[in-house]
């Protein structure tokens, strides 16, 4: 028994490679991932245009509650979801006064984590900010894993943590200076998801699994642990000339691997200087050609709806 996904089907795949490799977290008490994806290449360049894509396609059900989104359909104005969702989206940057190619990365986390983790949306960034005035939470989101009594072997409550900028090691520092905040203020991000997160749901399914596990009748308790999912957007810094594109992909893929090795015991030893290491982390790394000015010009056509599909 698990929550509905709300990843658009397919999309994920349609536009992401993941990259194959031995890499593992050290010393990590709990099971956990470190998982690389890449975009397609041309002419020497990632396919940021993809980018763009996958992120319409799936901007109504990042934004938009389960709810919410069968309002919609309800009566008959689905069709306005995309175009609502970006209303909402613009007003939300605003608001918070970020930069555009901040909330590229809370949309990632959001995506890698309901498709590749099967950790199901609660609520998105957006949805978070919009409940501000009962707590400010610190996460990029959250989501709820259900046991496979496998690989995942309890209920987790997932909080998602993003960066994108230029250097990996940034990226990974930015990302554990959200993940410490979340972590100092777990108590009111559980009981913010406890006062909102039934209302954003409809279907009967769905909602056993919130009064299971999420949100117990009263005088049982919560059957869940907590846990971390991350998505590291950085530059790939590459330079593709001499090579053609089946030779770039291969160098970017070995330089992903690369990437990844030599920043895994950095990451352990941010763990553990967080004392976190009785918990699940779950890593998704996406390198860009340029990742800090290409993050802000992706959500830049977005918000505009300069896409094309």
């Amino acid at each position: 028994m698990e929550l509905s996904k709300t990843v658009k089907d397919k999309t994920f795949d349609d536009y992401f490679t993941e990259v194959e490799h031995s890499e593992t977290i050290s010393g990590m008490v709990r099971p956990g991932s470190l998982r690389l994806f890449c975009l397609n290449v041309r002419n020497g360049n990632i396919k940021s245009s993809d980018l763009e894509k996958f992120t319409m396609l799936n901007i109504g059900q990042y934004v938009f509650s389960r709810a919410k989104q069968e309002n919609y359909r309800n009566t008959g104005n689905f069709d306005l979801v995309t175009q609502q969702a970006l209303r909402a989206m613009r007003k939300s940057a605003k608001a918070r006064d970020i930069d555009a190619g901040e909330t590229l990365g809370e949309i990632m986390v959001y995506a890698v984590m309901e498709e590749k983790l099967n950790a199901h949306k609660l609520l998105s960034k957006i949805e978070l900010s919009a409940d501000a005035a009962q707590y400010a939470s610190e996460a990029d989101g959250i989501h709820f894993l259900c046991r496979d009594g496998k690989t995942i072997l309890s209920n987790q409550m997932v909080f998602g943590a993003s960066s994108v900028t230029g250097d990996i090691k940034d990226a990974i520092d930015i990302a554990f200076e959200k993940i410490s905040r979340i972590a100092n203020h777990e108590d009111e991000e559980l009981l913010l998801v406890e006062k909102t997160a039934l209302d954003r749901f409809y279907e009967e399914d769905d909602l056993k699994v919130l009064t299971s596990y999420v949100i117990p009748e009263e005088h049982k308790n919560a059957a869940y642990g907590t846990s971390f999912g991350v998505f590291l957007g950085y530059s790939l810094g590459l330079i593709p000339d001499g090579y053609d594109d089946d030779q770039f992909r291969d160098r970017m893929h070995k330089k992903m691997i690369r990437d990844i090795n030599a920043h895994e015991e950095y990451i352990a030893q941010k763990i553990r200087d967080a004392k976190l290491q009785n918990h699940s982390f779950y890593f998704f790394t996406l390198p860009l050609n340029q990742a800090r000015e290409e993050s802000d010009l992706i959500m830049q056509h977005v918000l505009e709806g300069d896409v094309d599909l």
